[in-house]
């Protein structure tokens, strides 16, 4: 049946137009689709760091004496977590529905072409899944600890530039180098 379709495109002469048609068609809609995912991550990361600050400023002065140690973690915190979610809705999330729809896809593909081949080759998956799965929380584990020794740093630089005269004054100028080279070295 398809091959019918596929020899009527080639004998007609028409097939360059049309696959011409079609490229046009999937480009104008990757660029729609590219548009509406990453202003869809910017509105997310807005409303975040605006309920954020909200949040914080509904807080009792004593919260900021126990539980937190600078307000450049604060900012560092909302700023990071904001950029991690406009960056997971504007760009992974398409990127993951388009590669799972595109392997259900051939799946199908596979299932109507040569099923007993996708039969035979369906317990497979899980050496793509298993490796996969196992990646993603290795890699998640070591972007939370990357996370936490650049905050660290992150707060060192911001008390340090904050307080850019004192540092001079006293001449600490190498001590907060080697005070923030050591937070970036942990490890």
């Amino acid at each position: 049946m398809h091959w019918r379709f596929v020899t009527w495109l080639v004998d007609n002469g028409s097939f360059v137009s049309q696959v011409g048609l079609v490229t046009f068609v999937v480009f104008t809609n990757l660029l729609k689709q590219g548009y509406c995912w990453t202003r869809t991550g910017e509105r997310q990361a807005t409303r975040m760091r605006k309920r954020y600050l909200q949040a914080v400023l509904r807080q009792e002065v004593g919260y900021f004496d126990l539980h937190v140690s600078s307000t450049a973690e604060i900012i560092t915190g909302v700023s990071n977590d904001s950029f991690v979610i406009q960056d997971v809705l504007s760009e992974k999330m398409p990127n993951f529905l388009m590669n799972v729809s595109t392997f259900i896809g051939c799946y199908i593909m596979a299932f109507v072409l040569l099923w007993r081949l996708a039969i035979v080759m369906f317990p497979f998956i899980l050496l793509l899944v298993i490796p996969g799965v196992v990646y993603g929380k290795i890699l998640i584990g070591i972007s939370r600890k990357m996370k936490q020794e650049y905050s660290k740093a992150e707060t060192i630089a911001e008390q340090a530039i904050s307080s850019a005269r004192t540092i001079y004054a006293f001449v600490g100028e190498t001590k907060a180098i080697a005070a923030y080279s050591a937070a970036l070295q942990c490890h």
